[in-house]
């Protein structure tokens, strides 16, 4: 236990994690909120499909404004501000909720603000970690032990949100993400200051897509992670039609639905915080891109409960175990000064192309009439490229290790 947490030992980063932990708890508690209010108002996979778009789609198109900015300000402040900004929508909802006056229009354009702003935070929250870890050999620690407060919240979240959307309402699962939003804002207030990084980079993301070009291993990382997020956009969307239109149940099963998924992912999240090198990681991102390919296709047309269940935290433990893998890489790799920009393009990849698989899906749902097809075709790609990139492994393993050799001796 002591060695899966050790990077807690330092206070800055022990501070940021809880405050992190409740604030991600209350984002998931919205987050499926918001899911389950698209559905029951519009009863239409498209209007869930758009509404998720909504929200994702800023990842893709303004996320290189936040890699430049995270590189030219402070860290720490872009997080703060972004996070008023975030309590503020959280409030407007519950207002709005409480007065049960959503439309579609309303539930587009509060998902569209919340994803414009997560666009300009997300690059400075992935590079912040390596600011606020003063021991290097804690890093990957670190990493891995940031991926499970969004996964440990991905457990939790949505339990939340199912018990309160039946117990009490939908204005109090608002105001729930909006009170969560004064632990993080106070535990970034708590970080040293004088101890953060003050070196700030002026450049282009144009910078760091050469750096991609010219640097295969960073460049597949950064495609499998794209690739991973196309494929479990299935899962991410549709998962309300599950819930109420094949298992018949209402938003109790929706979080225990969500929670299955996040169950894997914590899962996964702890096998990394436990792992004390890189070695290995590369061929975990392979077996899990095949394994996330087969559980996505196994759950299509899976009618069964007591099934669904063991294939959703299957498949929620191949995603982190990608995603997190990868980032971790990513991070030991990039040159400092690229830092920011290289996590943003990291960051697009990750949860920028969600916007365009859940629009793609959701238009194939609305012309089959099922959203199962859209898990069959997501399976079908994440073991094909699985088996793409074991082929280039070798390659793009003596280039990384190179690389990590001449960091050690710096």
């Amino acid at each position: 236990m002591r060695n899966t947490f050790r990077a807690l030992s330092g206070r800055d980063f022990r501070y940021y994690f809880f405050g992190q932990v409740i604030s991600l708890i209350g984002t998931w508690v919205q987050q499926v909120t918001l899911s389950w209010i698209a559905y029951r108002v519009t009863g239409s996979a498209f209007m869930l499909g758009l509404v998720a778009f909504s929200g994702q789609i800023p990842m893709l198109v303004a996320t290189p404004l936040g890699g430049i900015l995270a590189d030219r300000f402070s860290k720490r402040d872009m997080l703060i501000w972004m996070q008023v900004v975030e309590m503020a929508v959280a409030v407007f909802l519950s207002v709005i909720a409480w007065q049960q006056s959503f439309s579609p229009w309303i539930l587009i354009v509060a998902s569209a603000v919340l994803g414009l702003a997560g666009a300009i935070e997300m690059p400075s929250r992935q590079a912040f970690v390596t600011e606020i870890i003063h021991d290097r050999k804690l890093l990957s620690n670190a990493i891995a032990l940031n991926s499970l407060t969004f996964n440990g919240a991905r457990v939790l979240g949505p339990a939340v949100a199912g018990f309160t959307l039946a117990i009490l309402n939908e204005p109090a699962c608002f105001a729930i993400n909006a009170v969560s939003y004064v632990a993080a804002i106070y535990t970034l207030l708590t970080i040293h200051r004088d101890k953060l990084s003050r070196k700030r980079t002026a450049g282009s993301m144009i910078e760091a897509m050469q750096y991609l070009r010219h640097f295969p291993p960073a460049r597949w990382l950064v495609a499998t992670v794209a690739v991973t997020s196309i494929c479990v956009a299935p899962f991410m969307t549709f998962m309300p039609v599950y819930a109420k239109d094949i298992f018949k149940g209402g938003p109790d099963l929706l979080g225990t639905l969500m929670g299955s998924s996040g169950g894997g992912a914590l899962a996964a999240a702890l096998y990394l915080a436990n792992r004390k090198s890189l070695a290995g990681l590369g061929s975990s991102i392979v077996l899990a891109c095949i394994v996330a390919g087969i559980a996505s296709t196994a759950f299509a047309y899976n009618r069964l409960l007591s099934l669904a269940l063991p294939l959703l935290f299957v498949s929620g433990g191949a995603f982190i175990m990608i995603v997190t893998s990868c980032n971790i890489l990513l991070q030991s790799l990039v040159p400092e000064h690229l830092r920011g920009r290289v996590m943003a393009l990291y960051t697009m990849s990750f949860i920028g192309m969600l916007p365009l698989g859940s629009l793609a899906y959701g238009g194939l749902a609305h012309l089959m009439g099922s959203v199962k097809p859209g898990f069959v075709i997501a399976g079908i790609l994440s073991a094909g490229y699985g088996y793409v990139l074991m082929k280039a492994m070798p390659d793009l393993k003596h280039l990384a290790q190179h690389v990590l050799r001449n960091k050690e001796a710096v």
